[in-house]
């Protein structure tokens, strides 16, 4: 039989994992948001996907109703998705989230990196009104005025049927280039006047870029969830995940539109033509260096950053940008209702690390024994002095 002492020591580990499982959460999830996540389960009734997020993830049933067979036999567990949060109310512990308008996300990035950049693209005619004709970008409709359509069309046009004057286009292939994007009224306009050669000649510069090289390039355009940065000739997105390992909240505050900079190609997507990029894999992994400089035990100083219900977040002086929870019950040896009765954002404080896993990013931190030395001896622990009495102090020698 194993001594007491060893299984009080692995309980109270298993309970310092457990804890850290429990109150570690990642960022919050808002709507609106586009986040990545790995299938879990998928039936026709439910798909649920995990997001790092402390609640589940799934798919609205809305969604599911209209999801064919062949579209759900194509998702499977462990397939990598990116899913757009219709609803991020944690309270029941679930997310709503959509697989489609994810696509339609990054379907009106891709819009906008075509307006910005001109690039021309050939799409097929699938509808048509009195007014033009429609075409697909992806998931989204856009539309292409009869205005804009080449003068050589307008001897295939129905002149004796307004209604059905375009039908003769349907299922042509146009050269197009995008010359409005209005996402917030889910207008998409082309124009097929004036369209040249350009798409082969970024196909060819896109094959010429290869993963992990580094590359200059200019800060075109900045938005909310990023920046597009021209490199050779063509806009890349550099998302706002992938400016810093520090929490960014606005592009604008690290980057400014004409800024020339150095930017790492993330990925390069010949089928859809784009281009991602990022800032802070030029960078070490400041969770690599936590792995390397840390062990589990060990006492650091660390920075307030942030208050939330159950805690304080904290990142370690030397290595800002990794963040790590203090729980409630880790704050202080007398019991805490508000992390504010404690700490203040900006504060520095002596901590120990509770836990530390550098592959999953996480680590816990401790307040309330970061003035016990972990691991000493017993028999090196200095017995305090009888009450009442003075602790006399060693004669010199």
């Amino acid at each position: 039989m194993k001594p007491a002492t060893d299984l009080g020591s692995h309980s109270e580990q298993d309970m310092l994992s457990t804890m850290l499982d429990a109150y570690t959460p990642p960022a919050p999830c808002r709507r609106g948001d586009v986040v990545k996540g790995v299938i879990v389960r998928v039936n026709p009734k439910m798909i649920l996907i995990d997001i790092g997020s402390k609640c589940d993830a799934i798919v609205h049933p809305r969604e599911m109703e209209l999801l064919q067979p062949e579209d759900l036999e194509r998702l499977k567990p462990g397939q990598a998705v990116h899913v757009y949060v219709l609803d991020s109310n944690e309270s029941e512990n679930v997310i709503l989230v959509s697989l489609n308008k994810a696509d339609q996300e990054g379907d009106w990035v891709r819009a906008q990196e075509l307006l910005e950049s001109g690039e021309t693209l050939e799409l097929e005619v699938v509808d048509f009104n009195k007014g033009g004709v429609i075409v697909h970008l992806g998931q989204l409709r856009g539309f292409v005025p009869a205005s804009q359509l080449q003068p050589a069309w307008r001897s295939l046009q129905n002149s004796d049927d307004t209604e059905n004057r375009w039908q003769a286009l349907l299922g042509k292939t146009l050269t197009l280039k995008v010359i409005e994007v209005t996402s917030s009224r889910n207008r998409l306009i082309f124009s097929e006047r004036g369209t040249g050669g350009e798409r082969p000649r970024r196909h060819n510069v896109l094959e010429e870029l290869e993963v992990g090289s580094v590359q200059r390039g200019v800060v075109s355009n900045i938005v909310d969830f990023g920046a597009f940065v021209n490199v050779k000739g063509i806009d890349g997105l550099l998302h706002i995940s992938e400016i810093s390992w520090q929490r960014v909240n606005h592009p604008s505050q690290v980057l400014q539109v004409g800024q020339e900079l150095e930017v790492y190609i993330f990925d390069v997507d010949l089928e859809r033509r784009r281009l991602s990029l990022s800032l802070k894999r030029l960078t070490p992994d400041p969770w690599e260096l936590m792995g390397e400089r840390y062990s589990e035990g060990q006492q650091l100083d660390v920075k307030i950053v942030n208050l939330v219900s159950f805690g304080a977040f904290a990142s370690p002086v030397d290595i800002p940008e990794v963040e790590g929870l203090i729980h409630l019950s880790e704050l202080s040896e007398q019991p805490v209702l508000r992390a504010d009765e404690v700490v203040q954002v900006g504060m520095i404080r002596p901590a120990r690390i509770l836990s530390l896993r550098s592959k999953t990013r996480r680590v816990a931190f401790s307040l309330k024994i970061a003035s016990a030395a972990p691991d000493e001896p017993e028999s090196e622990v200095a017995e305090p002095a009888p009450t009442g009495v003075e602790a006399i102090p060693p004669a010199d020698v």
